[in-house]
């Protein structure tokens, strides 16, 4: 019972992080169910996630979530693809990321848009949630010297990207 009680106090804390996480990653629409299914997922998987030990500055418990969250967005994505292929062309899709919001800085924006997917998530899995380089390793599953290398390019990808628009005068 305790240890029920005290995963419930960590789910409380992490859920934040995994809402702002999923909100930034999918539609509106569907942020309550896949943060839901994440805090489900976790919930039943409690005894093989670690605890947070006291020098720790992050629960273990929110790069579980996000990793979950990340997974279930991607079936999502492939359920609504694959039964909607005929609506794509019909829907706008204009609306801004939350990125986009509040990011007012729009050369900013313009760069993070240009960036390939993978070097934006692994740049806004750093800046925008606050994860550590171990962290994202666990997230996207790779180690943490390939999460750095990784890291350092798209970095450098994202500052050439401002240069860029900043000659071109954006």
């Amino acid at each position: 019972m305790v240890q029920e009680l005290e995963f419930s106090q960590r789910l409380r804390l992490a859920i934040p992080s995994l809402d702002l996480y999923v909100s930034s990653r999918t539609q509106r629409q569907y942020v309550d169910d896949v943060c839901s299914d994440a805090i489900a997922i976790a919930w039943q998987k409690r005894e093989k996630i670690a605890s947070q030990e006291s020098g720790q500055a992050n629960d273990p418990l929110v790069p579980f979530l996000i990793l979950t969250a990340r997974n279930l967005i991607r079936n999502l994505e492939r359920k609504i693809s694959t039964s909607n292929r005929h609506l794509k062309d019909l829907l706008p899709d204009d609306s801004p990321s939350a990125e986009a919001v509040v990011l007012g800085d729009h050369n900013l924006n313009s760069a993070l848009q240009k960036l390939k997917p993978k070097d934006r998530e692994l740049l806004l899995l750093l800046a925008w949630h606050d994860l550590s380089i171990s962290e994202i390793a666990k997230v996207l599953g790779m180690s943490k010297a390939n999460v750095s290398v990784r890291l350092n390019r798209a970095r450098n990808r994202l500052n050439e990207i401002l240069q860029e628009l900043t000659r071109e005068g954006h």
